[in-house]
């Protein structure tokens, strides 16, 4: 069968769909992939055929900040409830609706999947009378965040003749769910079917092994850092890097492939900053994770049942960070408390406090007993 796969063109977001669209592929099926035009590239080289549909990111924020600038005024904590409905919904779905129209007419795909902040394609997909399944790229949204979304774009479905349907018609047919059961939030009785699927770590690399020099650099314990490919140019960033440090372990520090390492300036010993090393490589060799906690790095260390330092920043980083600590496989600093000696304190009870270690693995075995991309793959063709 057709499968047509929508996404927003963030990292973030078409990294976790890949181990499913891959699966779907070697089931048989065919696979196009609507992404934002800057994540086209990246899902060709996952290899999957791409049509670009919607904005891009710089194109979305620009309209973020000039239709929406007190959004920016908020606290951290508070700005996702409030983004989530206008990024996606009122600045993202219009554009990205227009091209999905053309594309599911052309195409006439027999399923279609979205991933969870995609709020187009469940649109597209009913106008040609097509089951959608909404693939999870972290934690279950809140309720209420969705319900947003959903009312921000419920003009888009009258202009196509059909009712608005609640929470933007995503939990409509089925959710793909990667997050770990025990982990999951409160507040989920406004689901219908729900498939989990074990989150299988994919960073898109084209390298086979890590360069040594990085391991002799930093020796061990070792701690990665990273603030994600978006959110990464915060203050909390240097001063993370220098908490690290001030706990007498080496780091791996990656600033994103568009930033320049330099801008953390003069680096303490030990410590190895690069663009970009991709996480399946660097992860087994890792003591601790220090990051944002974005759900590919936050899922990926959970995968290997490897304790945490949150440090959120925006979006469902919050989330993320909240859901580890609740699980005690790690320890979360909120954004204002962000300071060198914290830092460096969380470091080191993650290291030599066991419960943290023993939480993490006990994730680990949870994760690694749910569903396969196989498994999904299975269920969804019983949808068609």
């Amino acid at each position: 069968m057709r499968v047509l796969i929508s996404s927003m063109g963030l990292v973030g977001h078409i990294n976790p769909l890949v181990p499913l669209a891959r699966a779907l592929a070697a089931r048989g099926h065919e696979i196009r992939w609507a992404a934002g035009p800057d994540g086209c590239a990246r899902v060709e080289r996952a290899g999957f055929d791409a049509v670009p549909a919607g904005i891009t990111q710089a194109v979305r924020w620009a309209e973020m900040d000039r239709r929406y600038p007190e959004i920016g005024e908020l606290p951290p904590q508070q700005r996702p409830d409030a983004m989530f409905p206008k990024l996606f919904g009122a600045i993202s779905a219009p554009p990205a609706l227009a091209d999905l129209l053309a594309l599911v007419q052309a195409w006439r795909p027999a399923l279609v999947i979205n991933d969870a902040a995609e709020l187009a394609a469940p649109i597209a997909a009913a106008t040609i009378g097509v089951p959608h399944a909404t693939h999870s790229f972290g934690a279950l949204l809140p309720e209420h965040r969705v319900r947003a979304g959903g009312e921000e774009i419920a003009a888009l479905w009258r202009a196509q003749g059909l009712q608005p349907r609640p929470y933007a018609g995503l939990y409509d047919h089925v959710y793909i769910d990667i997050y770990p059961p025990s982990m999951q939030p409160p507040g989920d009785d406004h689901l219908g079917a729900r498939h989990y699927l074990r989150p299988v770590p994919f960073a898109g690399a084209t390298v086979e092994r890590l360069d040594a020099a990085i391991l002799e650099r930093t020796g061990k314990p070792l701690v990665y850092l990273t603030f994600g490919t978006v959110f990464n140019d915060y203050p909390a960033f240097p001063v993370a890097v220098a908490g690290i440090h001030d706990a007498g372990v080496g780091a791996v520090v990656t600033v994103g492939p568009d930033a320049d390492p330099a801008v953390l300036g003069e680096l303490p010993s030990r410590v190895v900053v690069e663009r970009y090393v991709p996480q399946t490589l660097l992860l087994p060799e890792c003591d601790v994770v220090a990051s944002h906690a974005g759900s590919g790095t936050a899922l990926a260390a959970l995968s290997m049942g490897i304790p945490q330092l949150c440090l959120p920043q925006a979006a469902d980083q919050f989330l993320n960070a909240a859901a580890i600590a609740r699980a005690g496989a790690g320890i979360t600093i909120a954004p204002q408390d962000i300071d060198r000696a914290g830092v460096a304190a969380a470091i080191r009870r993650l290291l030599d406090e066991d419960e943290y270690r023993d939480a993490a693995r006990r994730i680990a075995g949870e994760i690694a007993a749910m569903p396969s991309p196989d498994d999904v793959a299975a269920e969804l063709e019983t949808l068609v």
